[in-house]
This record gives C-alpha cells, sequence and structure tokens, in this order.
C-alpha cells in the first residue's frame, strides 16, 4: 500500500499520535501531537526513512489488514524453511501462474486456460501437467492472499504426520509417563520403557492388543516426553523452584515500550558506614529504596535511611520519583538535569510485608497505579533494579568499604576507616545516578539510559502528576483511633492540637474518638477527621521545636533511649520505693492509737505554743523532732528541785 504525505495523515509514534498539519515554505513537514499540541518539523527524507524503519506507524483507514486467506497461509520463514521438493513444486505452481498472468487470461476462462497450461508445460517439460481445476484454484487462492505466494504452498508440505500407535498402546503409555516417568522418585526412561512393555504384555494376553503394537522404542518414548512442556516436566520430577530456575525468563516482567511503564523497586543496604554530620560518630550502613524504569533503566527516584525495609522507605522513594527534581538538585555540583517526574503506571514488587500493607495499597489506589507482585526466587523478573545494585560497587569509595569475608585475609573494620558525612554520600549518590549511570552504554542495547529516557519520554503519553502532595502524604499516614481531650490528642507522648479542634470539641463533647493520621517522616503535624461530617483538620505539635523535622521511627528510638536511660538509672524502682514510704507514712499518720500513746506522741513532739508562734529560723529541723524523746533538764544540785503542786478536786498537793 502507498501513501501521501498530505494534510491531515496521521502517524503512531509509540502511544502517542501526531498528525501531519502543513508544509513549510522550506520544504519541511509539520507535525503535531494530539494531545499536548505539541509540533515537530522533520525532513521529507527523515520522515520517509522513520516510517520505513517502523518508529513511525501510518494510521490510514485505506491500510487495510492481511486478508484471513493471506494470514492463514505459510509465513515466509515457513515458505524459506520448505523442504527443496517443496521449494521445487511451489516454483512449478508459480510457473503456471505467471503464465496466465503474462497471457492475460481471467479466471473464468477454462479453454483458454487449459491452452496456457499446455504451453507453459511444453516449455518445462514437465511430465505431471496439472489439471485446469487445479490451476484455477491456485489462482483464486492466490488473489484472495493479493498476490501473496505462501497461499499457493502444498498443505502436505506443512501437514504434520500423524502418530502410528493404537489407541490402546497410548493409554498405556500416557499413563505410564505419568505415574512412573513425571513423579519425585525420578525413575529413568529406560525403566518406563520396561512399565510399559509389561503392562502392553497383560493386554497382548487379554486380546486387546496385537504383539506387533506392543513394543514402543526408547528412541520414540523420549519424543513422547520431548513433547510435553518442559516446565512441567521439571516441576514434576524436581519441583516448582527448580522449574523456575531452569526455564527462567525476562520477557513477561521486564518488557515496557515507555517510560514508567514498568518500575521496578527494591532495597538493599548500602556497603559503606556513614558517619553522622553533626556528632561525627560512625552511623552504620543505610538502607537504600530505589525506583528504576525497566524501559531505559533510568532512576526514578531512591530514599536512604537507616529505617530498614518499610513503608516509610519505599513512600519516600516514592514521593521523590514523583516530584520534579529541579529544585531538590539546585546547589548540587551536577552536570545535567534529572529527568524523571510523574507517576508510574505499574510497580514491580516482590513479596516483602510493606509492599502488602492497606497503606501501600491505599497509595495505588490514590495514584491509581498497578502492582505486580514477583514470585518467590525469581530475581529475574526485576532485572534491572537488581544489575543497579551490582553497579554500586564500583563506586570508588574506599574508606569505610564492608567487603565480604575471606578466609586467611585480614579484615580491616570499616566503622574505624568510615570517614564519609551521611548528607555528603546522599549527595554522592545523586551525582552518581544523574551524571554517571545514564550514560553508561548498555552492551546488550548499544544505548544509553539518558538517550533512551529522552527518547522514550516523546513518544509515551503525558505523564500524571497526583493533584495535591498532601493528599499523598496522607494516603502514605499511619491511622489509628485516638481519643480528642482537652489536652488535643497525644500520640506517644507528642501533644497535638490547638484552636483547629475546638469547633469539633463543641459538636462532639469534652472526649471523643477520632481518627487520627500521621506522616511517618514528618511528626510535625497530624491529621484529625471529623467523626460527623469526615473532613480532615491539620493540627500541629505543640513542642514545635522538638517535632519539626523529627520522623517517627526517630521519636520511637528517642524514647526508647530514654527509657533505657531511666532504667539504667534505677528511676522506676526509686519511685516504687518511694510511694512505699509514702503509703507508710500516710498509715502511721491515720492508724489510731489509744489516748496515753497519744499523749505521749503530744510530749515527745514537744508540742507547745511557744514552738508554734516562735520564728522557723529558732524550730530545730523537723527530721530531729522525732528522734528520741527529750531528756529532763539536769539540775545543779539537789536544792534546786522545785516542787510540783498538783490540783485535784480543788486542793492542792506537793510532790
Amino acid at each position: 500500500m502507498t501513501f501521501c504525505l498530505q494534510a491531515g495523515l496521521m502517524f503512531r509514534r509509540g502511544e502517542r499520535t501526531l498528525e501531519l498539519m502543513r508544509e513549510l515554505p522550506d520544504g519541511r513537514l509539520a507535525l503535531e501531537d494530539c494531545l499536548t499540541r505539541r509540533q515537530a518539523v522533520f525532513d521529507r527524507a527523515e520522515l520517509l526513512k522513520q516510517v520505513w524503519s517502523g518508529r513511525l506507524a501510518i494510521l490510514d483507514q485505506g491500510a487495510a489488514a492481511p486478508t484471513a486467506a493471506r494470514a492463514a497461509a505459510p509465513s515466509i520463514q515457513m515458505i524459506a524453511s520448505l523442504k527443496p521438493a517443496a521449494r521445487q513444486e511451489l516454483e512449478r505452481r508459480m510457473t503456471y501462474l505467471k503464465g496466465l498472468d503474462q497471457a492475460h487470461v481471467s479466471l473464468g476462462r477454462r479453454a483458454q486456460i487449459a491452452k496456457v497450461i499446455d504451453t507453459v508445460a511444453s516449455r518445462l517439460n514437465d511430465t505431471r501437467k496439472p489439471s485446469t481445476s487445479a490451476v484455477m484454484r491456485w489462482a483464486r487462492q492466490l488473489h484472495a492472499a493479493q498476490g501473496y505466494a505462501g497461499a499457493v504452498v502444498d498443505k502436505r508440505a506443512t501437514r504434520k504426520a500423524s502418530r502410528r500407535i493404537s489407541p490402546v498402546m497410548e493409554q498405556i503409555i500416557v499413563k505410564a509417563l505419568q505415574q512412573v516417568y513425571l513423579t519425585r522418585a525420578r525413575n529413568s526412561l529406560v525403566h518406563t520403557q520396561a512399565v510399559i512393555h509389561a503392562e502392553a504384555a497383560k493386554r497382548v494376553r487379554a486380546g486387546q492388543l496385537t504383539q506387533d503394537d506392543a513394543r514402543i522404542s526408547l528412541a520414540t518414548l523420549s519424543r513422547r516426553v520431548a513433547d510435553v512442556d518442559r516446565y512441567r516436566v521439571i516441576e514434576a520430577r524436581q519441583g516448582s523452584a527448580r522449574a523456575r530456575l531452569v526455564c527462567r525468563t525476562s520477557m513477561d516482567g521486564a518488557a515496557a515500550s515507555y517510560p514508567l511503564q514498568r518500575v521496578e523497586v527494591d532495597h538493599t543496604p548500602m556497603n559503606w558506614v556513614v558517619v553522622c554530620d553533626r556528632t561525627g560518630l560512625p552511623l552504620g550502613r543505610p538502607l537504600l529504596t530505589v525506583l528504576i524504569d525497566a524501559f531505559s533503566n533510568y532512576v526514578l527516584g531512591f530514599y536512604v535511611s537507616f529505617y530498614g525495609a518499610g513503608l516509610t522507605s519505599v513512600s519516600g522513594a516514592l514521593r521523590c520519583a514523583i516530584q520534579a527534581k529541579d529544585e531538590m538538585t539546585q546547589g548540587l555540583p551536577l552536570s545535567n538535569r534529572w529527568l524523571a517526574a510523574g507517576v508510574p503506571d505499574r510497580l514491580m514488587l516482590d513479596n516483602g510485608l510493606e509492599f502488602h500493607s492497606p497503606v501501600f495499597q491505599l497509595m495505588g489506589w490514590e495514584l491509581r497505579m498497578d502492582f505486580t507482585y514477583c514470585q518467590v526466587r525469581t530475581p529475574w523478573l526485576k532485572p534491572h533494579v537488581e544489575r543497579f545494585f551490582s553497579t554500586l560497587d564500583t563506586l570508588t569509595l574506599a574508606k569505610g568499604r564492608i567487603h565480604k569475608r575471606i578466609a586467611n585475609v585480614v579484615e580491616i573494620d570499616p566503622i574505624e576507616g568510615a570517614a564519609v558525612m551521611f548528607s555528603d554520600f546522599v549527595k554522592g549518590i545523586v551525582q552518581f545516578v544523574v551524571d554517571v549511570h545514564p550514560f553508561q552504554i548498555n552492551q546488550r542495547k548499544l544505548a544509553r539510559p539518558h538517550d533512551l529516557f529522552v527518547e522514550g519520554v516523546e513518544r509515551r503519553p503525558p505523564v500524571h502528576f497526583p493533584r495535591d502532595m498532601e493528599a499523598l502524604r496522607m494516603a502514605s499516614a499511619r491511622s489509628a483511633k485516638r481519643t480528642v481531650g482537652p489536652g488535643g490528642v497525644e500520640i506517644q507522648g507528642l501533644p497535638f492540637g490547638g484552636p483547629e479542634l475546638l469547633d469539633m470539641r463543641k459538636r462532639h463533647g469534652e472526649r471523643f474518638l477520632a481518627l487520627v493520621k500521621w506522616d511517618l517522616d514528618d511528626m510535625s503535624q497530624i491529621w484529625v477527621q471529623d467523626p460527623q461530617t469526615k473532613q480532615w483538620v491539620v493540627s500541629g505539635c505543640r513542642w514545635r521545636h522538638y517535632a519539626e523535622g523529627l520522623s517517627w521511627n526517630q521519636h520511637l528510638a528517642i524514647r526508647k533511649f530514654a527509657r533505657q536511660e531511666l532504667k539504667n538509672c534505677n528511676a522506676v524502682e526509686y519511685l516504687e520505693q518511694a510511694r512505699l514510704r509514702l503509703h507508710e507514712h500516710w498509715m502511721d499518720s491515720t492508724g489510731w492509737k489509744t489516748r496515753v500513746d497519744r499523749k505521749l506522741a503530744a510530749i515527745a513532739a514537744g508540742y507547745t505554743s511557744a514552738r508554734v508562734l516562735a520564728r522557723d529560723d529558732l524550730q530545730p529541723p523537723a527530721d530531729k523532732r522525732c528522734q528520741a524523746l527529750p531528756e529532763p533538764p539536769i539540775p545543779v544540785c539537789e536544792e534546786e528541785y522545785e516542787t510540783v503542786v498538783l490540783k485535784r478536786g480543788g486542793q492542792w498537793h506537793s510532790m
């Protein structure tokens, strides 16, 4: 089919549709994207070159699909693999049909067709001259296939030979393969052949099978096994894990036709020990979470933390991949822009718990992403991210590097050699992701990830972005029911609340339950849902200086450290002993005693008005008042004893 470069001609480039708008005065052609209305100018030769190479497909209503006759005919590859006899027969038939075409004889003129057949047969010295009906049938088949020679190929050349095994013997072979060979016992084909012959001998004695049909060769049995799916054979004999390993392929898991169609996600611990920027102490091995494009092998986003593989790491890497990177990379010594931005269409995931969490599923619904979970122990379904992790070992950072242990080799402690700060380490990873990795040549594709990504962005539909990043934060946030009281909401000791909660408290009372969400990467604020209107209200933390930039895991670690410090100084035991001492004090103070005991206690305490009215500085300390009973004053001599006079019943008595 031909086409004309005229206005309105539609082209298909990947997932985008282009329309030929006009021819410019200099002879170039202007095409326009039907979605974004972005113009692209092509030279006529360049446009034709892309059409003929298949990069541009013409969307023409006149370019009909192949007919059913041509689709049912053997392909050109099958014709090339025909045996010499079948090829000669095809050439013979085409010679007769070419003779009809040169003689300008139509299909319905039988007499003229017979004359042409005699002429061609005499020229070819063909002793097997075809009949007129046969030549007319070949002509109709060639015309229905629009001149495709495969339509007149002899059907016997492509027909599969039928098996010459009796139905009874066929049942014996199938049963023996299922019960003897395709089992975990892993019996050999020789043993299976012996079992088949023994069962066939029984059928011969029973008259169900003849002696000639009761034998099968080992070669025939091997071909029968080869006809069975290779994966099923290995799975039945050695298990599914071995079958996946032997018959592994990455075609289903890694194939992508444009950027962000399939994005692979995974975690890996870094092979370096980094140092804290503030204290200078070694922090340990950070964890790297990466999102990488399966089409171009271009890194879309990453997240470095010490939290381990969890929802926080995945959500942080996903938000990094969605955002535009110009502001993020501003100030870094980069030679190129970080081009990746937008929501991926599909994520290729393993079976980690964080990928099966309800919060992660909610993030997928919010962003309209599809998830594909790979089987266990099938890393070839995510080959690009696994290969990216292997390229990290080529980094030249030697200090603080962790090496694999080798016998009889002196090991260097990476903690003692750690020297790179955490912030410098992250900046170095950004430089590797933007300036180094995208420009490494893929030897299989002979292309660079940067070039593939730039070229693919022009062919793919426009990327999607979330309407509100705050909604994405809410979707990835942790949620729980919490009590909203006079002091607001308390989450692990952090107080949240302010005037924004007064309206809910007026309508729902002093205390009520509400759904609360908090971002695991930023504890400076939370979201509180109104139980009645289902609206979300943002409430900040009252410990503003502490919660600014605080993550959830960081707060839990701080509380755990503080709890351990209190435990080390026996704070809990001290509090319990203090409470017991206070309880004993109250019991002694409120316990009822006899009248004499109460009086002796008053004398021992020295209760007098003088002590009450005296200044505080003249009174003895409180801890010395009740140590012992006060002793009577020692007289100078016996004559100085005073007479104590007591009045009893109105009379005075001396003692």
